[in-house]
């Protein structure tokens, strides 16, 4: 089986993003990878999948399943999904609801990603920026990470993204509690 890396076209009809061929692509990059919760995850009303109001969803989006978001204890479980070479929008944390910012780690389980964090050189990047973010972006020090790899957030409040490997990602990131209204994209156009 061979993983097909579509066009950001593929997802749009008649200029609208279309969810049900991104659920379809991500259904494929499961099976890829022979991941165990296949099934389970693509059933769930919860998966949710994003392209940031980019209209560019190969390049820019995500897919994922929240497990677990628990505000009184503070911790949170995340399943992160991402197609070959997608983007999650460049984007930081802030405090909301009462909680502090969430900090984060990554640990991937299939495929490679890129994280990314301020500083670095733009003209060293491993890897092409998307065009629909090249003019907003403000981390180049990346870092690549495979499988068992974990990553954390460097710093609080801070711009991060993640940028998926040749055969997109699989990716659990642990967190604190995460508060929607906390988050911030440094691309003025990008929404979730």
């Amino acid at each position: 089986m061979t993983l097909t890396k579509y066009p950001s076209e593929h997802f749009y009809k008649n200029g609208k993003f279309d969810y049900d061929l991104a659920k379809q692509a991500y259904a494929e990059l499961l099976r890829y990878h022979n991941y165990s919760l296949a099934e389970a995850v693509l059933s769930r009303p919860d998966f949710w999948i994003t392209d940031f109001a980019q209209n560019d969803f190969a390049e820019v989006g995500l897919g994922g399943v929240c497990f677990v978001n628990d505000k009184e204890h503070s911790y949170f479980c995340h399943s992160i999904y991402l197609l070959p070479g997608q983007m999650i929008a460049e984007h930081f944390h802030l405090p909301a609801e009462g909680m502090p910012a969430k900090h984060e780690s990554w640990h991937v389980r299939h495929g490679s990603i890129w994280t990314a964090a301020k500083g670095g050189d733009k003209s060293k990047m491993p890897f092409r920026i998307p065009k629909s973010q090249e003019a907003t972006m403000t981390c180049f020090d990346t870092k690549l990470l495979k499988v068992g790899d974990m990553d954390a957030l460097r710093n609080l409040e801070e711009p991060h993204y993640m940028m998926a490997g040749p055969e997109g990602a699989i990716v659990t990131e642990y967190a604190c509690f995460h508060a929607a209204s906390g988050i911030g994209l440094t691309n003025p156009t990008a929404k979730m």
